[in-house]
């Protein structure tokens, strides 16, 4: 597959996060595929990756992910998108705040056959528990 056609697939990943359709979401993922998330120790498979994002964005509504710029170069895709929700939901045991968040996400997938086989997302869980407050803003 070309860079351009892996750019493409990786903002329609973040699209399916955004409508919630999971179906799609793993329609692009590779057998097999690796996950790695800020927070998360270990790699998740295709199973815990949509157990997780499907947790993740259940508390939080209107999730909008906005690519802000993409690099590609081979097999691999780097990816930086600005989201925005608004907390509505209970996340981690923190009752909802009706909040408006926004966070810088940064993505790394490698492709196999068109299908993204690792998923790299990194992004500041700190400063989103800032915005709901659930720990006080940094200094």
């Amino acid at each position: 597959m070309s860079t351009e056609t892996n750019k493409s697939t990786t903002l329609r990943v973040h699209e399916c996060f955004d409508r919630g359709d999971w179906a799609a979401m793993r329609a692009l993922m590779a057998p097999g595929m690796r996950a790695y998330s800020s927070g998360i120790d270990q790699a998740q498979d295709a199973d815990a990756l949509e157990a997780t994002v499907r947790g993740f964005f259940s508390a939080f509504s209107q999730s909008r992910h906005l690519p802000r710029e993409q690099i590609a170069e081979g097999d691999r895709v780097a990816t930086r998108l600005e989201w925005s929700a608004i907390h509505t939901g209970t996340f981690n045991g923190i009752p909802p705040s009706n909040r408006p968040v926004k966070m810088e996400v940064m993505v790394f997938d490698r492709y196999v056959d068109g299908r993204i086989a690792e998923h790299r997302a990194v992004f500041d869980i700190m400063g989103l528990l800032a915005q709901i407050g659930a720990v006080p803003a940094a200094a």
